[in-house]
Parts: structure tokens; C-alpha cells; sequence
């Protein structure tokens, strides 16, 4: 049974629901903003920072006797430690804000990426991503930056390489390979693996014996359920996403995205920037069944 006019009625609720919707987030956005807006401490910074004084003075780069929590734990590929050295002679309150404006930088072309897709969801997520990337810049992590360039340049000509160097960096970018799988595009696929593979042989360069493997606390399934709600979770996600490159399914860029949050052991909400990735990918490089690659 039809009513007549429901249908118009419906479609004249829908937009005013995503202006409310849109309202909501924008001012929960705010308060989220005003809460954490002080906290400005650049512990991942400090991490950096010593890894660089280490290799300057001779010492080991990597600590395994340090807390898995603390910020001093350097997880990272040598070679980001080797471009920290230079800086290590510069006044460090100038690096320090110096660095967090790149990472605003890189958040803001983030930010600006998905507003001009023009879309209530992309606006949503923008507003959601909005404090997670402010916090991201609040301590010094890298992973805006890595987020912006993933989203921007997997696409291009020259994306094997910063994959490769993101694959370096985080480990989990690495599962975006699916993508050129997806589109069957091999020599991507081998540049991807052999990029990862260069930026990651400087690790053959020092004693591996004090890299934290202990990934201590965080917002990953590996924390607060256990290792094995953690595999599965890791495995079920890679497969899914395996399954939908092999079909060159359009999903592709999402599922990759969903599996490269769920595998890392440590995790924190701020991963959900990735999402990031699979949406500005996805819009700009669509994937069709029927495409030659």
C-alpha cells in the first residue's frame, strides 16, 4: 500500500536530517577541539629526537629496555632517524614547531581534500577526523603526513615509492598493495614490495636485539581482548580485502583501509585516519570489473 506524496515528503526530511546530522558533529567537533586544544606535549617528537642524538653519539638506536608506552621508543626505519640528525643541532623549540607545522599542514590538506568531494559523508568523516588529527599534530606523530601522501600519491606515477616509504615507517600501509592488485596494474606491485624492501634495509644496518616488539598498550584488539581476537581480526579483514582485489571490486580502497587499521598490534583511534585514504583514493581512481588495467 502507497501513500501518495511520501516519497516527495521524504525527500525534502533527507536533507534537512544531513544539515542536522552535519550541525551535530560540527559542534561535537568543537567541544572536542576546546578539550584537548592545551595539550601540547610532542612526546612522539621526543622519540625522534633521541633516536637521533643515539646514532650522533655512537649509541644503539633501538632500546629494548625501555617501557613499550614510553615515547622514547623509536619503532621506526633507521633511515627517518638519519634525517632527525640534522635537526639535532637546531634549537629544539624551533624544530619542534617547525615539525607540527608540517603535520598541520599535511591535516589540513586532509581535511581540505574531503570537504571538496562535496559529499555529507566525506563532510562527517572531516569533522569526526578533525581532533584525532589535531592530537596526531599535538604530540608529533608522523602519521598525518603519511596519511596525506598515501591519499594523494598512491595514485601517481611516483606512488610505489612513498608506499614503499610508508610500508618503512608504519608496516600496515603496506596492505594498500591490494589496490594495484585490484587493478592489476603488476609492475606497481613489484615496485611497491621492492620500494618497501629498499626503504626498509637499513634495519640490516644495526642491532635489532632492542627493537620493542611489545606493543604495550593501545586501542587495538591485540590490548583489549587478546592476541588471538587480534589475528583473527587482522587475518579476516587481509582476506576480505584480498578477496575484493582479486574481483577488482570499487571496494576495494575501503576494505584496504579497514584491514590496514585492524593490523597493526598497536593501534589508536587517530588509525581511523586511514579511512582517509580509501575515500580520497577511491573517488580519484575509480576501479571497474571491466577495467584493463
Amino acid at each position: 500500500m502507497s501513500f501518495p506524496g511520501a516519497l516527495p515528503t521524504i525527500r525534502r526530511i533527507q536533507p534537512l536530517l544531513k544539515r542536522i546530522v552535519i550541525a551535530l558533529l560540527f559542534g561535537a567537533m568543537l567541544i572536542r577541539v576546546a578539550l584537548i586544544a592545551t595539550d601540547w606535549n610532542f612526546g612522539d617528537i621526543n622519540a625522534y629526537w633521541l633516536a637521533a642524538e643515539r646514532l650522533k653519539h655512537g649509541e644503539p638506536l633501538y632500546l629494548g629496555s625501555l617501557n613499550p608506552d614510553s615515547y622514547q621508543v623509536f619503532r621506526y626505519a633507521p633511515w627517518f632517524a638519519w634525517l632527525w640528525m640534522p635537526l639535532t643541532f637546531l634549537p629544539r623549540s624551533l624544530v619542534e614547531v617547525g615539525w607540527a607545522a608540517v603535520l598541520g599542514i599535511a591535516s589540513l590538506w586532509i581535511l581540505a581534500g574531503l570537504v571538496r568531494l562535496r559529499s555529507a559523508a566525506a563532510v562527517g568523516l572531516a569533522l569526526i577526523l578533525t581532533p584525532w588529527l589535531l592530537s596526531l599534530v599535538q604530540v608529533g606523530n608522523i602519521q598525518p603526513l603519511v596519511v596525506a601522501v598515501l591519499a594523494y600519491g598512491m595514485s601517481r606515477r611516483s606512488g610505489p615509492i612513498w608506499l614503499g616509504a610508508s610500508v618503512a615507517l608504519k608496516v600496515v600501509p603496506g596492505l594498500f598493495t591490494l589496490v594495484y592488485v585490484a587493478r592489476r596494474q603488476w609492475r606497481r606491485v613489484i615496485l611497491a614490495v621492492a620500494s618497501s624492501g629498499l626503504f626498509a634495509a637499513p634495519f640490516l644496518l644495526y642491532d635489532l636485539s632492542g627493537y620493542q616488539t611489545d606493543p604495550g598498550r593501545s586501542a587495538s584488539l591485540y590490548y583489549y581482548v587478546s592476541p588471538f581476537a587480534w589475528v583473527v581480526g587482522a587475518v579476516l579483514s587481509g582476506l576480505v580485502a584480498l578477496v575484493l582485489a582479486w574481483r577488482r571490486s570499487p571496494y576495494i580502497w575501503v576494505a584496504a583501509a579497514v584491514a590496514v587499521m585492524l593490523a597493526g598490534p598497536r593501534t589508536h583511534v587517530t588509525y581511523a585516519t586511514y579511512l582517509v585514504v580509501g575515500l580520497l583514493g577511491g573517488t580519484a581512481d575509480r576501479i571497474r570489473p571491466d577495467d584493463r588495467g
